[in-house]
């Protein structure tokens, strides 16, 4: 083998092992203010709001109160196709403290689920 085909194969196989992967980040979420608690109005509603960031456009977010199968907020228009989407979803017959389980979706499948406490 000459050193030319040597060299060739060497580079090949370096960079082979030595390519970079493609980054996965999921959806990350913040709430405003760094705040994941609130407290309910006289009349139990209260506006969780916030800001979405993803590398990934959006496919929907799904809001849940915790330990409930069924989902009350599905939102797939408004942040649909974005990378960048400032939320703003009113939960509405907060009688208790609850949880509120927020679940981020993206385009490619990624999930993140995030918590908020509703105080009473």
């Amino acid at each position: 083998m000459n050193i030319k085909s040597y060299l060739l194969l060497s580079v090949i196989f370096f960079s082979f092992f030595a390519s970079c992967k493609k980054d996965v980040s999921l959806p990350q979420l913040t709430f405003t203010n760094n705040i994941s608690e609130g407290t309910a109005d006289a009349n139990g509603e209260y506006r969780i709001t916030g800001h979405i960031s993803s590398f990934v456009r959006l496919d929907r977010v799904i809001l849940t109160k915790e330990g409930q199968s069924t989902y009350f907020i599905l939102d797939e228009s408004t942040a649909k196709n974005k990378t960048e989407y400032d939320f703003s979803y009113l939960i509405t017959g907060i009688t208790a403290n609850t949880y509120i389980i927020i679940d981020v979706y993206d385009q490619n499948g990624g999930k993140s689920s995030y918590r908020f406490l509703i105080k009473k």
